[in-house]
Order: C-alpha cells, then structure tokens, then sequence
C-alpha cells in the first residue's frame, strides 16, 4: 500500500513539474554603445550621474497605470548612473588643447513606456558647480525586447553626447575651473 502512494506521488511531481519548474533562461547584460565619437573643445571628464529614477541594473517598463514592471533575466552592466556617465567618457573625444571641465548630472528618467513605445531618457547635466541644462529624449521602440530597449538607450545617449559636444564648442572655459 505504501509503495502505491508512494508511487503516485512521484508520478504526480512528474506530472507537475512542468507547471512548477521553468527552464532555464540565460540571463543577459546590456551595455549603451557610445557610437561614434563626439568632439568636445579641451577635455571633459563626466562623472557619476545621480539617479533619482526608479530604474535600477534591471531594464524597466512603466505600464499605463504607473506599475513598473522589472525584466528579471535582462541587466544593465552597470547602474544607471554609472552607465551614463563611463559611456559618455567613452564617447567625447578631446580636440584641441585646454584644461579639463568636469560634468555631471542627474537622470530622472530611465526606462521604456510601454503605453507610447518610446525610451525615455531625461535628467539634468552641467559643468561641476556651475549652471545646470535640463535634457529629455524619448527614442521609439518596435518591441519590448531587451536588445530594441537597448539599442534606443543608445540612440537617447548619443543625442546626449552631441549635445554635451556642442555645449562644449560653444562655452568657453570658465577660469579657475
């Protein structure tokens, strides 16, 4: 009788583990690609982005009714702040001599909304005790996949980049910085 029951409840885990297990996933990392490089008058070494986002290393959607729904197998490399910041050192390319001018900034939003299919990216970036600039891109998106969210993560820097390239062609170094 023991055996009986015994059996049946290995049968039933068998039968059931299919609704209980699931198989494995590789869990994957995404870094933002700096593209091609951005000239910059002199020198500029971004520093850490604060994030005051809700983002975190998981890639995030925010839904319509304001639930942000974390991907539990797809990671950024890095925090967001520092993402930002290593990919934007990466892609400002120093021309020309002159001192160097510190960055850095504050990213309020980092994630894909899912109700208009755009990535959002916005915060505030400035030389390091100076005057701030707002920015706020939104790149649209095909999918919810990691590698579209990715990608428009990427184009949203890029745009950040020839900003940030700009804004240094333009400026002039401010003495005793």
């Amino acid at each position: 009788m023991k055996w009986i029951t015994l059996s049946a409840c290995v049968g039933a885990l068998f039968l059931f583990s299919g609704c209980l297990f699931e198989s494995y996933r590789p869990v994957m990392e995404y870094d933002l690609p700096a593209g091609e490089a951005v000239t910059t008058s002199g020198d500029l070494s971004v520093m850490e982005f604060r994030n005051d986002s809700t983002a975190g290393v998981r890639l995030q959607f925010r839904e319509a009714s304001g639930q942000v729904v974390r991907d539990p197998y797809h990671f950024w490399a890095l925090p967001p702040g520092q993402l930002v910041s290593l990919a934007l050192n990466r892609a400002l390319t120093p021309e020309g001599a002159g001192g160097v001018r510190y960055l850095t900034g504050t990213l309020d939003v980092f994630e894909v909304d899912a109700v208009k299919n755009v990535f959002q990216f916005a915060g505030s970036w400035g030389e390091l005790d100076r005057e701030r600039f707002r920015f706020d891109f939104s790149v649209p998106v095909k999918d919810r996949s990691a590698e579209e969210t990715a990608r428009a993560a990427g184009v949203a820097l890029r745009q950040l980049a020839e900003r940030i390239g700009e804004w240094s062609r333009t400026t002039p170094e401010t003495p005793g910085k």
